[in-house]
């Protein structure tokens, strides 16, 4: 029997993606000012924009899960005190240092983990980025 490879890490937001989102909030909501629009349709544009901005970053910065896991079992997502839920990895990018994972929960609500050179170790990466590769790990087979 093949053993199963298997890896853990925590689910950190990236403070460099965080500011990078900022500055393009920032950018955003003087974007409508530099415009012809009438001033009412300035500050409306500019609040929704703003607003908008908010809720986002805040949804990144405080992930729903702290740790992300695959194992024996296929994909796990967990929170400090609770069970760990059922994953599936629905799909993963890798750009440059960077790698994208987007997961999907039992109840059909996505996940995604961004792993980056301020949030993860490169050996986390590197390991990671080798176990996606392989095809039954990146794309399970349904069980017959």
């Amino acid at each position: 029997m093949k053993s199963a490879p298997s890896i853990a890490f925590d689910a950190r937001p990236s403070r460099a993606l965080a500011c990078a989102a900022a500055i393009g909030v920032v950018a955003a909501s003087i974007a409508p000012w530099q415009s012809a629009l009438p001033t009412g349709v300035r500050v409306v544009a500019s609040l929704a924009a703003l607003a908008m901005g908010v809720v986002a970053l805040g949804r990144f910065v405080s992930p729903r899960f702290e740790r992300v896991a695959y194992g024996a079992i296929g994909w796990t997502l967990a929170v400090a005190n609770a069970d760990a839920k059922a994953a599936e990895l629905v799909a993963h990018r890798r750009l440059g240092a960077w790698l994208a994972l987007d997961f999907r929960e039992g109840g059909g609500r996505r996940f995604r983990v961004i792993l980056g050179p301020d949030n993860s170790d490169a050996d986390t990466r590197r390991r990671l980025a080798l176990m996606l590769a392989r095809a039954e790990i990146a794309r399970p087979v349904a069980p017959v």
